[in-house]
C-alpha cells in the first residue's frame, strides 16, 4: 500500500503528523516520490505537522534549507532536533549554565557552556557528545579518563543513532550514538557504568519536546494516539513512536527492508507498513 492512499482516507483520525526526514521524505539531496504531494495535502487540510530529526550538528535553518533545496517547502520552526530537547533536560537536571566538555561538532547551545580543551576537563560538570568528523582519539581518551575519575558525572548524547547511511558512497558512517557506546563499553571494562542521557529518537526527551511544541504553536492538546509518526527506521522512528504512544507508520524507502519489517517484534513493530509515500 502507498502511504498517500492511507492518508487521504484516514487523515481525519489524526490531530497532527510527525515526519522523519532522511529516508522518509528525502534521499540525500532529492525528494522521494510523493513527498511534495503529501506535505501539500497536510498543509492544505490545516493539520499540524513537525519534522523530527536526530541531527544535532545543523541548525534548524540549515535543515530547513535542505528540504527547500529538494523542492519541499518548510519553515525552520517546524523542525525539532535532538538538541532542542537539551533545554528541558538542562532544567530537569540542574545543568543550566554549567560547563560540559564537548566532543565533536554541535549546533547552537545556549543553556550550557562548552569546553574544548582536554586539559580543563576536570572542571566540567560532564561530557556532551557531538557529531561530524573530528580528531576523535584525543577527545575519547580525555572523556574515558574523566569518567574513570568522575563516574557519577553525566554523559549527554543528543543523537543516539549508531550509524547513518552515506548517500554518496552507499556505505555506513558511525553515528554519535555508536561512538558513545564505544566509550561506554571501554568504561564498562573498568567496572564503570555511565549515566548516559540520550535526547533523540527513540528516547522520550525529543517526543516530550515535540508534544509541547505542537501545543505551543497550534494550541492543540492531543493524546499521543491522535498523532501519527511516519519514518523509515524501526530502531529510531518506530520504536520511539510506539514508546510514546503515537501511531507508528513505516515506509520502506530508507534503511528498513520488507523482511525486517515483518520480523520486527515488540516496540520495533510498526502499526502500519507502506511500500512508499506514493
Amino acid at each position: 500500500m502507498k502511504f498517500l492512499e492511507f492518508w487521504n482516507r484516514e487523515a481525519h483520525r489524526f490531530k497532527g503528523i510527525v515526519f522523519d526526514i532522511d529516508g522518509t521524505l528525502v534521499c540525500g539531496p532529492r525528494q522521494l516520490p510523493g513527498a511534495a504531494e503529501l506535505l501539500g495535502s497536510v498543509r492544505a487540510a490545516g493539520i499540524p505537522l513537525c519534522f523530527l530529526t536526530n541531527d544535532g550538528d545543523h541548525t534548524m535553518e540549515q535543515k530547513c534549507s535542505f528540504l527547500c533545496r529538494a523542492g519541499l517547502p518548510a519553515r525552520p520552526e517546524e523542525f525539532i532536533s535532538c538538541l532542542a530537547a537539551l533545554d528541558t533536560a538542562a532544567e530537569e537536571n540542574d545543568w543550566r549554565g554549567r560547563t560540559f566538555f564537548a566532543i565533536g561538532s554541535l549546533g547552537t547551545i545556549r543553556c550550557l557552556q562548552l569546553e574544548r580543551d582536554p586539559g580543563c576537563i576536570d572542571h566540567c560538570a560532564g561530557v556532551i557528545m557531538g557529531e561530524g568528523r573530528y580528531d576523535w582519539r584525543g577527545s575519547w581518551e580525555a572523556a574515558v579518563n574523566f569518567f574513570r575519575r568522575h563516574p557519577e558525572r553525566p554523559f549527554i548524547v543528543p543523537n543516539p543513532d549508531l550509524c547513518w547511511p552515506d548517500p554518496v558512497s552507499g556505505g555506513i558512517c558511525i553515528g554519535a550514538g555508536g561512538q558513545a557506546r564505544c566509550i561506554e563499553h571501554l568504561l564498562r571494562e573498568f567496572g564503570i557504568e555511565l549515566r548516559i542521557f540520550y535526547l533523540g529518537k527513540p528516547y522520550p526527551a525529543i517526543y516530550r519536546h515535540a508534544f509541547r511544541e505542537l501545543e505551543r504553536r497550534f494550541g492543540i492538546h492531543p493524546e499521543p494516539s491522535e498523532l501519527l509518526m511516519l519514518g523509515d527506521s524501526l530502531a529510531s522512528d518506530i520504536r520511539g513512536a510506539n514508546r510514546s504512544g503515537m501511531v507508528s507508520a513505516l515506509v520502506l524507502t530508507g534503511i528498513t527492508s520488507q523482511e525486517q519489517a515483518l520480523a520486527a517484534r515488540g516496540d520495533f513493530r510498526p502499526q502500519y507498513v507502506f511500500d512508499s509515500i506514493n
